[in-house]
């Protein structure tokens, strides 16, 4: 039997009409659609469909092949549909606002996954912000620490600083997350490039520190915003990546760059 709290999720999830409007179409093929079909069968733009697929989140999956198909929660939403549209359309308008939309917004999975339909592009993005973080630390003399930043005259350590803050936080929050070993596996270097490519505020950060160092409290507030930034951007591919809960993603994120800060030794040497 479902639970309620899988109820409230499912009108959620289908208080939009161009959801619904998703559900049934699979519905109707079980046999599922490609990203491109259901483009041209809803006369949708790219961006919102990525963004309408990413609100059903646990009501469909993408097979291997890269077709979209329901879940059993998913056939269970359709099903519904089918039998009064009226009735959930009516509860649906009840259990959608302004949070989901905000969620959306602090935490884009819909951003995650359009950028992985455009093949190679995560990879690649994720490559030119850690050599830019890696570059920018080595000419500045910064050591990136996770959460804290340093100065040193080791340029080899101030380069490999903004690597291995990426690794460390990356591999250790997946480590957390719900998988099996085999899953583990399977998902990991995907993960690893969309927590490359999430690093991108801190990189910008650690570029223009120099010309922030005469402003004490515009530089603090500026580290605290792209910091916080990262962590929203990890754990939204955290919980794309694992298929786990975003509140979930965010508080193992946050858990072991808390850590992962306090354990690293924090090196600040003197240019």
């Amino acid at each position: 039997m479902i639970s309620e709290a899988d109820l409230f999720k499912i009108y959620q999830a289908l208080g939009n009409p161009h959801r619904r409007n998703i559900i049934m179409l699979l519905g109707e093929n079980p046999q599922g659609l490609t990203f491109s079909e259901l483009r041209k069968r809803l006369n949708l733009s790219v961006g919102t469909l990525y963004y309408n697929l990413d609100q059903l989140d646990d009501l469909i999956c993408q097979e291997s092949d890269r077709r979209y198909i329901l879940t059993e929660k998913g056939r269970l939403a359709y099903e519904m549909l089918k039998s009064d549209i009226e009735m959930v359309k009516s509860k649906a308008s009840g259990s959608t606002g302004a949070i989901s939309k905000l969620q959306a917004l602090l935490f884009p999975r819909w951003l995650f996954m359009f950028l992985e339909s455009r093949e190679r592009l995560m990879p690649f993005l994720a490559l030119v912000v850690l050599l830019a973080g890696s570059l920018s630390c080595w000419y500045n003399g910064i050591v990136v620490g996770v959460t804290w930043i340093g100065f040193t005259s080791m340029a080899i350590l101030s380069s490999l600083s903004f690597v291995w803050s990426w690794l460390v936080v990356a591999l250790a929050s997946f480590a957390l997350a719900s998988l099996s070993a085999k899953e583990r596996l399977k998902r990991l270097p995907k993960y690893l490039a969309e927590a490359g490519f999430s690093m991108f505020p801190i990189a910008i950060f650690v570029a223009v520190e120099p010309l922030l160092r005469a402003t004490v409290v515009v530089k603090v507030v500026l580290q605290v915003v792209f910091w916080l930034l990262t962590i929203m951007l990890m754990s939204s591919a955290l919980s794309r990546s694992a298929q786990c809960k975003i509140e979930v993603a965010l508080l193992i994120t946050i858990l072991v760059m808390f850590v992962a800060s306090i354990t690293i030794p924090q090196l600040v040497v003197s240019s």
